[in-house]
């Protein structure tokens, strides 16, 4: 077991951090693009704990075993929503502004798994859609973009909010 203290990096300030990931697959790849954002650029990376080989393995397995089917049917689109789901209904209410809703905490009971599919799906256009309108107007790329509810393009359907572009 090797145990790792300090960090090796662009500078002399760079740390181990969840950005070094990225930043070490980079490194190993030799992947020239720009990095995802600064903090990647900035972090340490692990690549000098890595043995690459000078020859292929010949362990693996030639063939893989057969895909075992997990259910026989395909999603239950007018089913309710599992706890899982609705904690997950509840983080796309923070991409979208949601979450200053006098309805927030009940965002998600009373939808359907296609409603619910929807939902998120719009949540993750919109944000990314003023994202790319925050940097346009000239946003550095290290901007946090905060999202408010839009109420002039959608409607509240007991706790669901429909994007009414969808219909």
């Amino acid at each position: 077991m090797i145990v790792i203290h300090e960090a090796e990096g662009p500078t002399p300030y760079s740390q181990y951090e969840h950005s070094s990931i990225p930043a070490t697959v980079k490194k190993l790849f030799n992947l020239k693009s720009n990095f995802l954002t600064k903090r990647d650029a900035w972090a340490g990376t692990f690549e000098k704990y890595f043995y690459i080989r000078d020859t292929p393995r010949d362990d693996c397995p030639e063939t893989l075993p057969e895909i075992k089917t997990l259910r026989s049917h395909g999603p239950r689109e007018d089913s309710r929503l599992s706890e899982f789901q609705m904690e997950l209904i509840q983080l796309a209410s923070q991409l979208n502004g949601d979450y200053v809703l006098n309805s927030y905490p009940n965002i998600g009971k009373t939808m359907t798994v296609k409603e619910a599919n929807r939902y998120a799906e719009d949540a993750v256009r919109r944000f990314l859609e003023a994202a790319k309108a925050a940097l346009k107007a000239g946003a550095n790329d290290s901007a946090i973009v905060t999202m408010r509810p839009s109420l002039t393009s959608r409607v509240a359907v007991g706790d669901n909010h429909k994007n009414l572009e969808s219909y």
